[in-house]
């Protein structure tokens, strides 16, 4: 059996319009579902390293988002429909029983990792409680252009500061140097919540 059909993309006689049409269609979906895809794969290996520090005690600030480890299934109708244009770079299609077996793959893995998106979310969320870690909720409310709002973890229940809410572009920063140095000082955070409280234009009007 042939891979490819025998019929082409783009048929004799077709309007140059419309063949030009078509080629940006073919490209754009192309990146669109590559650079998606990048997206839930970068996330998915983020989350995996996260734990691995979680595990080991080296962090003390960080978002989760342990949906990703189950949502990374719902990239499979992405990736299939990416690998079924590529023939079209050399004016060709796969003949319809692959593009139709790759559609149902698509069409059945998407929905379990739908499902198992929230269990996977569950379990990492309960693993990280586990080692000591509590949910800062004044943190992960959610932030503009960040989508769904990100659970953050704070190794230690009194740096979950509600001031700290309003002044999250100055503490996060301060949250992440704090990793890279491997310490972090409760007296210094202290003097560091009030002097950005005094910076915050919204917190002096």
């Amino acid at each position: 059996m042939d891979i490819l059909s025998k019929r082409p993309f783009i048929e004799p006689g077709t309007p140059p319009k419309k063949i030009a049409y078509m080629i940006g269609c073919t490209i754009g979906t192309l990146i669109a579902t590559t650079a998606i895809s990048y997206a839930y794969i970068y996330k998915f290996f983020e989350t995996v390293e996260l734990l691995k520090l979680v595990d080991k005690g080296e962090i003390f600030f960080f978002e989760e988002a342990g949906y990703t480890l189950g949502l990374i299934l719902c990239i499979t109708p992405m990736i299939s429909f990416a690998i079924m244009i590529l023939p079209t770079f050399i004016n060709r299609r796969f003949n319809s029983s692959i593009s139709l077996g790759a559609l149902l793959i698509g069409l059945l893995v998407f929905p379990i990792g739908l499902i198992l998106a929230p269990i996977s979310n569950f379990i990492v969320e309960s693993y990280i409680e586990s080692q000591g870690y509590e949910e800062c909720y004044y943190y992960s409310t959610s932030r503009v252009g960040r989508g769904l709002p990100p659970d953050y973890y704070v190794f230690d229940s009194k740096y979950c500061v509600s001031a700290v809410s309003e002044l999250r572009d100055k503490a996060f920063p301060w949250f992440e140097e704090a990793n890279k140095k491997g310490e972090v000082d409760y007296d210094e955070f202290l003097l560091k919540v009030e002097q950005w409280k005094a910076e915050s234009r919204r917190l002096n009007k």
